[in-house]
């Protein structure tokens, strides 16, 4: 492994250079492929936004290709009073491939990423090992795709980005707090490529370009970018429920799975067994599922046989439902506040707790959102449970962030105000139990949380033990 870093400074590596410049890499670099990474060196984001982008792309313009992981981010201000940033390249060759971790993985796990450039520009010492938290382990998989499963009910759903065994363009719809969460889908997907496949696919966390999103595969793009979509991609919302994903039935789906890739016979099966899910699946371009056109003449002959056994059987529950309705119906008249009043009243109060869980989430309260859902649970078990799939992976996306957003705001308060007050205090504690409440219920452990965000909560409870 290469890098290459590349910010504003007073003097560059190359002699004479100053202002934005390399001002670290290795001396193995061709000149010509240095000069190709100054140029990919942009960072220019949509006015008004500083986000941190990850980016990886394959450069074929040497002897060999080379695959080129980025991270570029604000840096503050540098010595000229200018907006300050670095964008800090891996460059990875074939033959190292085999031993690495997907792409989009070693982007959460490398630990050296340049934040800010200190010191004097240098050449990066030759020949060091690679590190050993981007290097998979033994017998290491990301399969079966958990982060696909958490958000979305099924890790099949990894193979949404490669039906078939070849990528799709797909735009992720989500704010830069979803970079993380994003990143772990990107490599469960690349994952269900198999092998170097997971290092054929560009893809992009935002825009930091003037000359827009670039020729990315995947991308996560905010809502006010989607007119940069093509005819044809897969737009999948993050900020949104994610029931209505259905996953193809496919070799690719059936491995993100369980980890193991089926033969072809049991694939088969999978196509002829689809799960509950896949049933209710319709074809085309949305789930990535197509219809078997190859057993129609077999299915066809089922189909009639099996849909007047259905009408036989739906005649008689029908007449069940009918016999019940009047019996109850008339009992229900002759007994005021039997059960039936009573579990409209159930249902109406489950009703009110939704209508205001949607005020909440509609208007971004994510706090409050996630503290109603609290009582809505305790209250109303089975409903809850029931609806777990429309609300939860969207709390699991931005309640984290939310929360240090409240945390930090009071933490600035009290700062100025010379320290906390004892209402305050109470205050502060009583979010901190609600929050970790909220993280039991939907999982939320410390290694899923951003850094940042985790920086805060940290803060917080050192605050409560300290004053």
């Amino acid at each position: 492994m290469r890098q290459l870093i590349f910010t504003s400074a007073l003097s560059g590596l190359a002699p004479g250079r100053s202002g934005f410049c390399t001002v670290a890499r290795h001396a193995s670099l061709r000149e010509r492929t240095v000069a190709e990474l100054e140029r990919m060196s942009e960072y220019k984001p949509p006015a008004g936004e500083r986000p941190t982008v990850f980016l990886f792309r394959v450069y074929s313009g040497g002897n060999e290709p080379l695959y080129i992981l980025t991270r570029a981010g604000d840096a503050g201000t540098d010595d000229f009073g200018r907006a300050n940033y670095v964008v800090h390249h891996l460059i990875f060759r074939r033959n190292e491939l085999e031993q690495l971790l997907p792409p989009a993985e070693i982007a959460l796990r490398f630990r050296g990423w340049c934040e800010k450039f200190e010191g004097e520009p240098r050449y990066l010492p030759e020949d060091e090992p690679l590190p050993p938290e981007i290097l998979r382990a033994e017998g290491e998989s990301l399969l079966p795709a958990k982060r696909w499963e958490e958000l979305t009910g099924d890790a099949g759903n990894a193979a949404l980005l490669c039906p078939h065994g070849d990528a799709r363009a797909t735009i992720f719809l989500g704010d830069e707090t979803c970079t993380e969460t994003v990143l772990g889908l990107f490599a469960e997907s690349s994952e269900a490529l198999g092998g170097i496949g997971a290092w054929g696919v560009a893809f992009s966390t935002g825009i930091c370009s003037e000359n827009g999103a670039g020729r990315f595969l995947w991308r996560r793009l905010n809502e006010s970018e989607i007119s940069v979509r093509r005819p044809g991609d897969l737009i999948l919302d993050f900020l949104a429920p994610l029931e209505f994903l259905h996953a193809p039935r496919t070799r690719f789906a059936a491995f993100a799975r369980t980890g193991v890739f089926p033969k072809a016979a049991d694939a088969k099966k999978v196509r002829e067994n689809p799960s509950a899910k896949e049933k209710s699946a319709s074809s085309g371009e949305g789930n990535g599922a197509g219809a078997d056109t190859a057993e129609q003449p077999h299915k066809r002959f089922a189909d009639i046989a099996g849909t007047a056994k259905f009408l036989g059987i739906s005649a008689i529950v029908v007449a069940i439902v009918i016999a019940c309705v009047v019996f109850w119906g008339t009992g229900a008249a002759k007994q005021p506040g039997s059960a039936v009043p009573g579990e409209e009243l159930v249902v109406d109060k489950a009703e009110a707790f939704r209508r205001i869980l949607d005020q909440k989430i509609n208007s971004e309260d994510f706090v409050g959102a996630a503290e109603i859902w609290l009582e809505f649970a305790r209250a109303f078990p089975q409903e809850s449970a029931r609806l777990s799939g429309v609300y939860l992976p969207r709390f699991k996306l931005k309640v984290a962030d939310a929360y240090a957003k409240y945390f930090s705001e009071r933490i600035a308060v009290a700062e100025l105000a010379g320290g906390l007050s004892a209402e305050t205090r109470r205050e502060l504690e009583a979010k901190l139990a609600v929050f970790r409440r909220v993280c039991e219920k939907l999982d939320l452990t410390p290694q899923r949380l951003q850094k940042k965000n985790l920086a805060v909560f940290e803060r917080v409870e050192t605050l409560l033990k300290t004053n």
